[in-house]
């Protein structure tokens, strides 16, 4: 993106507005003159005023138009690194050892400055030579290096330490889509379609990264077919955070129209600008694949060489899994990870939920578990309108009956912090959402209590479901005295039960079936009351703890078991200090056994 008085636009009378892209082969050759001007400065570490001076050589060749000179010279400094100069200064410890320590231009200002307030004002040549003479004495250097160095860190002074080559069309390339970058940045709403269902999932999925407020419809593209049209709500449209929503909206065009060449793409944006007379106007934008520049590219995006071939280079930058949109959606992951939620997964952006009117949705989670499925979707920036339209579409997607007779489970966590107005709230059609699915918060933190609670809901009635079920059967080794949760197996005569099922569960469903000959310990274990009768019989002339969980251990009783089973089988665990081998155990006073009760 270039700053906006480097844009080359041009405007109709019908209203339209059109970029001046650069499709010459005498701007191409513009661009390689800036590169090889560029280069040579940077072979002979010129400082920046230096290369500006090459610039503006350049720049009086081309009168034509010297915004394409400096937009092109934009971005060639972004691919350059520029360093204040700096010297270093040796003070020697012993014979043997030096310390080399390196001298900032603000220090020698500072010491320079310090010294002339104590001596008073420079008024010669002489006083000021003096002054540098004392400082470069102090700094261990010489006065010429003083001299050079005092001012090297202002922007003029700046040396060209390293530049990134590019190559003539590549920058072409990169200065046309930086135009429509810039172009979009006053644009009120941008709408785009593609063809292709894996462009719209990466596409749709870049809009979601980016934060961007949007919506799906589908309209009539010819007698044969419709088209899915996007609508993103422009920078303009928003009261408050305009900056970083338009760079969003600028970072996304890239995936448009460089990473679906070979589709077919089309954008259509409504820019404000001023005239000449100062009145704001709108003005439209068009622009398809056909219609596009042969070279548009992105060299942070998407590159490639002639032979495609040779070191990889060029595709979309690839997201790690740990990547989130916001801190909001990163804190939220985290602590819901940390709550261990029971066996539900988290999934960050799940396949597009389809509305009734044919617009679709990416919420931003999914929790998933028995097969059934909850959403999230957290609204960060938005407007009346926008939420307005979001809530209509949300509440279509709960309540709706439209996918094979099953409504979605959807929340939608709505940042309050962001409103447009303190008024909104009370005018938006919440009443379509119902309120236990509608979560406000604030400071970036959604609170988790409401999904938790909810997510624990569908657990608590799988689980009476399946014990009351009656297909579900419980097969184990009845002639084993120990068995392991995980030597259950649960028979499943019917395939709309929830599979797998989790622990919790399978334990009841064993109990259910087997609880005539069997008790639960630790929620892992079964245990024969038989085998139980026995081992209480050996604890009664126990007395030490650690000797009664070694006869358990001795009957095939798991450490993780024996503490519990000590207590079901109707005795006290007492501690007499933190070292188990004083605890001892006691027999329960006036209590039922509970093996018994089991």
């Amino acid at each position: 993106m270039l700053a906006a008085p480097l844009l080359r636009v041009r405007t109709t009378r019908n209203g339209s507005i059109v970029p001046l892209f650069c499709t010459r082969d005498e701007e191409t050759g513009l661009a390689k003159r800036l590169i090889q001007e560029f280069e040579a400065a940077w072979k002979k570490r010129e400082r920046k005023a230096e290369l500006d001076d090459r610039i503006a050589e350049v720049e009086s060749e081309y009168n034509r138009d010297f915004k394409l000179v400096r937009g092109l010279c934009a971005l060639l400094e972004r691919r350059c690194t520029f360093e204040s100069a700096t010297v270093s200064t040796a003070t020697t410890i012993s014979a043997a050892t030096t310390n080399v320590t390196l001298v900032e231009p603000a220090a020698v200002r500072k010491a320079l400055f310090e010294e002339s307030s104590r001596r008073g004002f420079a008024l010669t040549d002489m006083e000021r030579k003096e002054i540098i003479d004392i400082v470069a004495s102090r700094l261990h250097l010489s006065a010429d290096a003083i001299a050079s160095i005092m001012w090297s860190d202002l922007d003029d002074n700046l040396i060209l330490e390293k530049f990134d080559a590019i190559d003539a069309k590549s920058l072409v390339g990169w200065y046309n889509l930086a135009l429509v970058q810039t172009l979009l940045f006053n644009c009120t709403k941008l709408e785009f379609s593609v063809s292709g269902g894996l462009n719209w999932k990466r596409i749709l999925r870049r809009v979601k990264r980016l934060g961007l407020m949007y919506y799906l419809q589908q309209e009539d593209h010819d007698k044969s077919r419709k088209r899915i049209v996007c609508s993103i709500e422009g920078p303009l449209s928003l009261f408050r955070l305009t900056d970083r929503y338009g760079t969003a909206l600028a970072r996304l065009l890239p995936s448009i129209v460089v990473l679906s060449k070979g589709s077919e793409w089309r954008i259509n944006a409504w820019i404000m600008r001023r005239t000449m007379e100062g009145k704001r106007t709108l003005y439209e934008f068009n622009l398809s694949d056909s219609e596009a520049p042969s070279l548009l590219t992105d060299p942070f995006y998407y590159y490639y060489n002639n032979n495609n071939e040779g070191s990889k280079r060029g595709e979309e930058l690839q997201l790690s899994p740990d990547y989130f949109d916001s801190a909001v959606e990163e804190k939220f992951a985290r602590r819901f990870e940390a709550a261990a939620a029971a066996g539900w997964k988290l999934v960050r952006e799940p396949d597009p939920l389809i509305v009734s009117d044919g617009r679709a949705l990416i919420p931003d989670f999914m929790f998933e578990k028995y097969g059934k499925r909850v959403y999230l979707e957290i609204v960060g920036f938005w407007t009346p309108e926008y939420l307005e339209r979001k809530l209509k579409k949300l509440a279509d997607i709960i309540i709706g009956n439209y996918n094979a007779g099953q409504a979605t489970d959807l929340f939608i966590a709505l940042n309050k912090d962001l409103a447009c107005s303190n008024a909104v709230l009370s005018s938006l059609s919440f009443h379509l959402i119902p309120k236990e699915r509608l979560i406000l918060y604030g400071s970036d933190a959604v609170p988790i209590k409401p999904v938790l609670d909810y997510l624990k809901s569908i657990d608590k009635e799988t689980a009476e479901q399946s014990i009351s079920n009656p297909n579900l059967k419980a097969e184990l080794d009845r002639a084993k005295d120990v068995i392991s949760i995980d030597e259950i197996v649960i028979e499943n005569k019917e395939s709309n039960c929830p599979s797998p099922l989790p622990p919790e569960v399978v334990m009841k469903i064993a109990l259910r079936d087997h609880g005539d000959r069997y008790m639960e310990v630790a929620g892992t274990h079964l245990i024969s009351k038989e085998k139980a009768g026995r081992l209480e019989s050996l604890l009664a002339c126990i007395i030490k703890f650690t000797d009664a969980c070694a006869v358990l251990a001795q009957n095939e009783i798991p450490e993780l078991c024996q503490a519990e089973l000590v207590s079901k089988l109707g005795y006290d665990v007492v501690w007499q200090s933190m070292d188990p081998g004083s605890a001892v155990i006691v027999k329960k006073r006036n209590e039922k056994k509970e093996s018994d009760a089991a």
